[in-house]
């Protein structure tokens, strides 16, 4: 079964010798762990981004909205009458009024931007003063 050189004994202590065994162990561990923290890494990074982008993406809207509400109550001869262009943070406010006058239906569109970013968000409101 062995060849002729080597004894069983020395077979034996060849096969019982597990020193490389544990450090091929530990290299395998060690990527294992390493690749796991990149993951988490990469899954915190992506997070941070989402989140802030929903914040934003949610503070353009509500800025729409009150641009909206104001214009309306612009339009219904409401506050001081005169009309307020809202500047809100680093968003610019564009709108488009097609107000014919009261007792009739209007539409109003307005969208809060953010330049150079590419978040904007629009609301548009169909309204009868």
């Amino acid at each position: 079964m062995f060849p002729d050189r080597l004894s069983i004994k020395d077979a034996a202590k060849i096969i019982s010798n597990k020193q490389g065994f544990g450090l091929i162990s530990a290299i395998f561990v060690i990527v294992i762990l390493a690749l796991f923290g990149l993951l988490v890494a990469r899954f915190v990074a992506t997070t941070s981004i989402t989140s802030s982008e929903d914040y934003l993406w949610s503070q353009a809207l509500y800025s729409a909205e009150s641009a909206a509400q104001l214009r309306i109550l612009y339009n219904d001869g409401g506050g001081s009458g005169v009309l307020v262009q809202p500047k809100i943070g680093q968003f610019s406010i564009s709108e488009n009024d097609n107000f014919p006058g009261p007792g009739s239906p209007a539409v109003l569109r307005i969208e809060a931007t953010i330049a150079g970013l590419g978040i904007s968000r629009e609301v548009e409101v169909k309204y009868i003063l």
